[in-house]
């Protein structure tokens, strides 16, 4: 096989401030066998030394091409530079340079989306790595287990679970990315998400069973900016699901009911966050979720989850922080970070609610 005749896939790699990741995410790149790769780093105008790395690692391989924005367009404004104004390939990548793909992860992806058109994206498991450790390359598997999806079934989860998928292990079919839109400006944290929900809206999604990526945990992190909050980002999710539901849903069966599925766990989501700010003694922070309950429903407070945090309000942190001690019961005073270094993130759909295929 001639390489005319293989995938092609573009890989648009956005860069702030990244020069000491850029070089390992583009030998990632690289590296990968099986497909027609192209790469364009997207510099936003980093204040490090990223355009001197970016101008180095062009020039030594011809896959590769290096662009500095005019001005600084944010993260949405850049992904959209390389994934609608370059990307032409069959698919497409949005890969962060902070990030990688694992070998072979193209190549995988690519077989799944050319055996079924119907598909518009497809991830598979990132393996989360802290700031300073190394990635080492696992060996490729001989054959590989996938799942379909419908749009339907991945949207469904969305609203009832949330993000189910790390950002570098997700591949677009180009086509799609192109009729649905770029990313969304209205989303900065949750601009990944919001335009994989979109997708899922006119495409099937498949899951790979093999790790696919690595995603770097580290705090420069957009997302932990959002995670660390007292109200978590669940702010963010209810925007991005209920512009997708209302805007791009609407032909889509039983659509509304997974918005009010997503209500409900927000409610018990928002509820237990303003318990964890009371028993910090955190005033403002439990402000902040119920402001946000009071958006999700105006029935918020008749919710199981609130009324228990009014009977906790009434009792006291102090009273909460005795039983707790008698009990054993210590609790997390934190939101929950989704993402944890060491560990395999993504999901792996249940039988019933999608196919399994073998590679």
């Amino acid at each position: 096989m001639t390489d005319k005749a293989l995938p092609s896939v573009d890989v648009v790699v956005p860069c702030y401030n990244y020069a000491h990741y850029l070089e390992g995410c583009i030998d990632s790149l690289l590296r990968q066998d099986g497909v027609d790769v192209r790469v364009l780093i997207v510099d936003d105008c980093s204040k490090d030394n990223s355009q001197e790395v970016g101008e180095r690692l062009a020039a030594a391989d011809p896959r590769v091409t290096y662009k500095r924005n005019e001005k600084n367009l944010g993260l949405v404004g850049t992904a959209n530079v390389g994934l609608m104004g370059w990307a032409s390939a069959k698919y497409c990548v949005l890969l962060s340079a902070d990030d990688a793909l694992v070998d072979g992860a193209l190549k995988r992806a690519a077989a799944v989306m050319d055996a079924h058109p119907n598909v518009g994206m497809t991830y598979g498991l990132s393996l989360v790595f802290a700031e300073n450790d190394e990635m080492t390359y696992p060996e490729q598997p001989a054959r590989f287990d996938y799942r379909i999806i419908s749009g339907a079934a991945f949207l469904e989860r969305s609203c009832r679970s949330w993000v189910g998928v790390a950002s570098p292990a997700a591949v677009v079919r180009t086509e799609m990315q192109h009729k649905v839109g770029g990313l969304d400006p209205r989303f900065t944290a949750t601009c990944d998400m919001e335009i994989w929900m979109r997708l899922a809206t006119v495409s099937d999604v498949a899951a790979i069973d093999a790790v696919q990526a690595y995603y770097r945990r580290h705090d420069a992190n957009m997302s932990a900016g959002y995670t660390g909050r007292p109200v978590s980002d669940l702010p963010e999710q209810f925007g991005t699901a209920k512009s997708v539901i209302d805007g791009y849903a609407g032909h889509m069966k039983d659509s509304q009911s997974w918005l009010d599925a997503m209500r409900r766990r927000l409610l018990v989501e928002s509820a237990w966050l303003a318990g964890m700010a009371l028993e910090r003694g955190d005033k403002e922070g439990e402000k902040v979720c119920t402001d946000f309950a009071r958006t999700v429903s105006a029935d918020w407070w008749k919710s199981p989850a609130w009324l228990r945090h009014r009977v906790k309000h009434l009792i006291g942190k102090d009273i909460i922080r005795v039983v707790r001690k008698l009990t054993g019961r210590t609790g997390e005073q934190a939101a929950h970070q989704p993402f944890r270094a060491g560990e395999l993130f993504g999901w792996m759909p249940e039988d019933s609610v999608s196919e399994l295929h073998r590679s």
